[in-house]
């Protein structure tokens, strides 16, 4: 008999692995942090207010306009200060005590300039009493209403200003000295040691914020410290 014919069993082919599975979509990316919102502006006080009020009033220059838009700005920036230190009293014109006394609201001449002789004193103490209570490195050389109207006093970016303070008992005390004097004068565009003396205190008012500014970009959380601050009510 033949053999039987012989038969071969094809094995089936392996299965396929099943797919792996689709990788997950990527996670949306973290939204950037929305950047800090800058602290509120502090509010005015009453008053500096009615300082201001005073001080738009009877001079109508442009040097002066500026000089307050400064002296604005900078008391906005270091908070409205109304008590604190003050400017040195040594030398100050009994005109500024005679304003403290009235609330810093009164708008008259002070009484204590009446005359020629009272007005040309209170010229040179005014000078004076700023020339005195600038830093050493200003003033050197500079000696009293004279070496101020020759020399001025050293005008240099970044130097120290500490000393001359913001706020109602600190340079506003200047700029209602430089108030009174226009208007005493009586010179339409300011007497020349006036505007001599303007420009200068204008220009301390716009380093102080400049330093000022440059302080905070520095180190947002810095606070200048309370015994810096201005003073005397």
């Amino acid at each position: 008999m033949p053999p039987a014919p012989i038969t071969t069993t094809r094995s089936a082919p392996a299965a396929s692995p099943a797919p792996l599975p689709a990788s997950p979509p990527p996670l949306p990316a973290s939204p950037a942090p929305l950047p800090a919102s800058p602290a509120p502006l502090p509010a005015k006080s009453e008053k500096h207010a009615a300082v201001e009020e005073l001080f738009q009033s009877e001079v109508q220059l442009p040097a002066w306009t500026a000089a307050l838009d400064a002296w604005y700005v900078l008391e906005q920036a270091s908070g409205f200060q109304t008590t604190g230190k003050a400017l040195p009293p040594q030398g100050r014109p009994k005109a500024v005590s005679w304003w403290i006394q009235r609330a810093r609201k009164d708008g008259r001449i002070p009484v204590n300039l009446d005359g020629d002789d009272a007005v040309e004193d209170y010229y040179e103490q005014v000078v004076n009493w700023w020339v005195n209570i600038n830093p050493p490195w200003r003033k050197e050389g500079v000696v009293g209403l004279r070496g101020f109207e020759e020399m001025g006093l050293k005008q240099e970016s970044g130097g120290d200003l500490e000393c001359l303070m913001a706020g109602l008992n600190g340079l506003t005390s200047i700029l209602a000295c430089l108030w009174w004097w226009y208007r005493v004068a009586e010179v339409a565009e300011g007497a020349t040691l006036w505007r001599k003396m303007l420009d200068d205190v204008a220009w301390v008012l716009t380093e102080k914020l400049r330093a000022l500014s440059h302080k905070r970009v520095a180190d947002p959380t810095s606070e200048e410290p309370p015994s810096k601050r201005a003073c005397l009510e």
